[in-house]
């Protein structure tokens, strides 16, 4: 949907530096943007692709330094806004239009138990399944292929893409957004060995997954042994992590691909985890902190530290041990030198002494 600088940045309280009546048709990244296109710069890192970049417009924060006229293209005019990349967002979706109309209904290929709740203007696709006494909310979306088990409860909005599978007793909050191959509420990974074996302990505590999550890909959550798995509001799951049983993680939580939590793990609020860390059974994570990729925890983490590194310590405390890991070849050079100075003056000072020692007692004798 075509529209004039001046209009896209009216939309989002944006001042123009240039021409304001060009027509701008799309928009798109700064390494991809043409002419007729809108792009955002949100780092300086990328002022040399817009030195050269053909686009018509860019959306730039407050604080950027408009380049000077010679180093960049005639044809640009410059959108000021408080959030380049925020603003983009929502150019982004105005130039590209409504989407198409929402399917409603429920395809006859599915299968919906008669005790289920279906609330209202839900989509449920074919071969999905709707277990005994589930219920299904106003607005929901149950994709191709997706189970939700019995007793389970999604909220409204819900949206479930093809193959999700919901377990028994688990409840998925308004608005949440469950990619292909989630499976929430499988059983935890928990045993006691009994009698030479590994006795399978019950898991029946379910899940819960607050308001306003979304979990990415082929990742898992699985149910508590007597309490619920929780994952709060607001909170973002990649794709491929792994959330143990007992689990809580905070609201407005990140966590990156391949993240793996192992049971009874307390997470607070708004915590960063990067991808591929690893968190031992048991452990807290306060308000705030960072967990950077690969880390490796087994211990507890205060609010707002970061940590790195397996296993992982403060971040400040790991410069300091890198820091001295590169001085390390030097160290070993000198602790050879004095080594061999001490080895020299060992053996000066015995010599020392073997000439200032008394004369035998043989030797007085003769």
């Amino acid at each position: 949907m075509a529209a004039t600088i001046q209009e896209l940045a009216s939309m989002v309280q944006g001042r123009v530096v240039g021409d304001p009546g060009a027509t701008i048709s799309a928009a798109k990244p700064v390494t991809e943007a043409g002419p007729g296109d809108l792009t955002f710069l949100a780092d300086e890192r990328y002022l040399k692709a817009l030195a050269i970049s053909p686009a018509s417009a860019v959306l730039i924060g407050q604080d950027f330094k408009l380049p000077e006229p010679a180093d960049r293209p005639t044809t640009l005019t410059f959108i000021v806004v408080e959030d380049p990349r925020a603003a983009f967002m929502v150019l982004h979706a105005h130039l590209r239009g409504g989407q198409a109309e929402r399917w409603v209904g429920i395809d006859p290929r599915a299968v919906v138990s008669p005790t289920a709740k279906i609330g209202r203007d839900v989509a449920i696709y074919a071969f999905a399944v709707i277990g005994d006494e589930a219920e299904i909310s106003d607005g929901c979306t149950v994709g191709p292929g997706s189970v939700v088990g019995p007793r389970s409860r999604l909220g409204k909005d819900v949206t479930l893409h093809a193959n999700v599978v919901i377990y028994e007793d688990v409840v998925i909050g308004d608005r949440g957004i469950l990619h292909a191959g989630v499976v929430i509420g499988a059983d935890g990974f928990g045993y006691q060995f009994v009698d030479g074996r590994h006795a399978k302990v019950p898991q029946s505590g379910g899940v819960v997954i607050e308001e306003d999550v979304e979990i990415g890909a082929n990742s898992c959550v699985d149910r508590g042994t007597f309490g619920p798995t929780r994952i709060g509001h607001g909170t973002k799951i990649d794709n491929l992590a792994q959330i143990g049983h007992n689990v809580k993680l905070g609201k407005h939580t990140i966590v990156c691909a391949q993240v793996g939590i192992a049971g009874s793990v307390v997470s607070g609020d708004y915590v960063v985890m990067g991808g591929q860390v690893g968190i031992a059974d048991h452990r807290t994570i306060g308000d705030g902190a960072q967990l950077c990729a690969q880390a490796g925890v087994n211990r507890d983490v205060a609010s707002k530290v970061t940590v790195f590194g397996t296993p992982a310590v403060p971040l400040r405390q790991l410069m300091q041990m890198h820091s001295l890991s590169m001085k390390l070849p030097e160290m070993k050079r000198q602790l050879k030198q004095l080594a061999a100075e001490v080895q020299r003056l060992s053996s000066a000072i015995d010599e020392a002494e073997a000439e200032e020692a008394p004369p035998s007692q043989s030797s007085s004798a003769a």
